[in-house]
């Protein structure tokens, strides 16, 4: 009898962490949302190009108000952004505060070198279209070297109040 009771425990345990997706749901999934990004002036041979060829890979945006000095952000990753006619592609983390109209923070990896910018210059945060946008925005990697970024980054339409 007490192996039946394991057993339907064990079961119920992985239904459960299988339907929550084993638990880890900062992975990006598959979205109907376009998005596009045009990467110039890159300091490095090799990155200038459209990435971006269909619906980019989501996750959900996030409110988060970490302990410390950090602001509440709304935050949110994608990837899928597939070089367009040659290799390579894009993914990122984007962290915007509730309510703000720009980025806060932006993290843009590239045929896997980092950037970043946490300027809010030559982005927007478009609520009613789903979308952030970026214009000629510059990202800097830990190397020194440097991409400016246009283009638009589509979020979910189901986010916490104020993202």
């Amino acid at each position: 009898m007490n192996k039946i009771f394991k057993l339907s425990g064990a079961l119920v345990v992985a239904a459960v962490l299988s339907a929550c997706g084993g638990g880890n749901d900062d992975d990006p999934t598959p979205s109907e949302q376009t998005g596009i990004l045009t990467v110039t002036s890159a300091s490095a041979d090799g990155f200038n190009g459209i990435y971006g060829n269909g619906a980019l890979n989501l996750t959900d945006v996030d409110k988060k108000n970490p302990i410390g000095s950090d602001p509440e952000v709304c935050t949110f990753k994608f990837d899928g952004a597939n070089r367009v006619g040659a290799d390579g592609t894009a993914f990122g983390d984007v962290r915007y505060r509730p309510d703000a109209t720009s980025l806060y923070l932006i993290f843009l990896t590239v045929n896997g070198v980092e950037y970043s910018s946490g300027s809010p210059d030559d982005s927007v945060v478009v609520r009613d279209s789903d979308r952030i946008r970026l214009s000629a925005k510059t990202l800097t990697a830990g190397n020194g070297s440097t991409i400016r970024v246009s283009g638009v980054i589509p979020m979910r339409p189901s986010r916490p109040t104020g993202c």
